[in-house]
């Protein structure tokens, strides 16, 4: 049945699809409140078959989708222009449309089209199908250090690839860290991702707060200018933190007292959780959630730590332990 209105849609395959021309036309606000329906000129413009949602954001849902020749499965993140408010539509979504048009690494969600209707903007990606790392962490528990090793440097190689190319992520969290299967996982979710310089090549401070305030650094929650990066870094500490011992390393009920504790160090369960840690696994976390920022290790700095190039570990009970009796908050 034809409701008489159908709405014009604007495929455009990722490798060449222009971002200032969308930013343009996303910028014209659509006056209904409504998502669009899944028409089949939806499924003609973008090749995909369009299913169940799988995941909701803050300004978007994410739906599985099927190409019907080759049946691959892809994750469709579809955006509502009007729900999404101006900032995150003339000026984070067209960075993020800009940013994911260039990047290609293995460990990176790979972007392969953007469609867009006057409502919605349709952007079709990998599908991950065993879903994010805080699911997977709150199903079976923490990993052992041998496994959190295998994973984290997948995640420190996706950020080092973003920064050698002057981009920051800026909401790296366990939500954003996709695994493909039990032993690879992708960095995704570029919302809120920048470039690092300007067009003179001047390194440029940033002072949004992005993201998470459990991943954030404490300069982020101090409200003061903060390097994009070495907020990354922060981030991978709370992170390969997460990964060992299925719990945050500092208690984000009360912001003041997080910022202390994250001052002085004081990061929660210290003995308790750190016993089966290697030494090394602990000089690093404690590197990457160095509250001066200037004093902050770079992603080439972790790649040449020893933890990272050897094969050290201690023998972990903690995988005996039960989500209950870890608990990540």
């Amino acid at each position: 049945m034809s409701c008489g209105f159908m709405p014009k849609l604007t495929a455009i395959i990722y490798t060449k699809f222009n971002p200032i021309s969308i930013a343009c036309e996303m910028s014209k606000r659509s006056s209904t409140k409504r998502w669009d329906r899944y028409s089949p000129k939806v499924s003609k413009m973008s090749g995909y078959h369009m299913g169940k949602v799988i995941g909701k954001g803050t300004y978007s849902k994410v739906c599985l989708a099927i190409n019907p020749v080759t049946q691959k499965k892809v994750a469709c993140k579809i955006i509502n222009k009007k729900s999404s408010g101006d900032e995150y539509i003339q000026k984070f979504l067209p960075r993020e449309l800009k940013i994911i048009s260039f990047i290609d690494h293995p460990n990176i969600v790979s972007f392969y089209k953007v469609v867009q209707s006057p409502h919605n903007v349709y952007v079709f990606m990998d599908y991950c199908k065993y879903g994010d790392l805080l699911e997977y962490i709150r199903e079976h528990g923490a990993f052992t250090e041998e496994k959190t090793r295998i994973l984290f440097k997948q995640v420190l190689e996706a950020v080092h690839y973003l920064h050698c190319l002057d981009v920051a992520h800026r909401d790296i969290k366990c939500e954003n860290i996709f695994l493909v299967s039990t032993n690879r996982v992708k960095l995704g979710d570029f919302g809120f991702a920048r470039y690092c310089i300007n067009e003179f090549g001047k390194k440029i401070l940033s002072n949004t707060f992005c993201g998470s305030a459990a991943y954030a650094a404490p300069e982020i929650l101090q409200g003061k200018y903060y390097d994009p990066k070495k907020y990354d870094i922060w981030a991978l500490g709370c992170i390969l933190y997460v990964m060992v011992t299925a719990s945050m390393p500092f208690d984000d009920t009360d912001i003041r007292q997080m910022v202390k504790d994250q001052m002085n160090r004081n990061i929660k369960n210290f003995d308790y959780f750190w016993e089966w840690c290697s030494a090394n696994m602990k000089r690093l976390i404690i590197l990457l959630l160095e509250p001066n920022m200037s004093l902050r290790i770079n992603t080439l700095q972790i790649s040449n730590h020893p933890w990272i190039k050897s094969n050290e570990y201690r023998r972990s009970r903690r995988s005996l332990l039960s989500v209950s009796d870890s608990k990540l908050v």
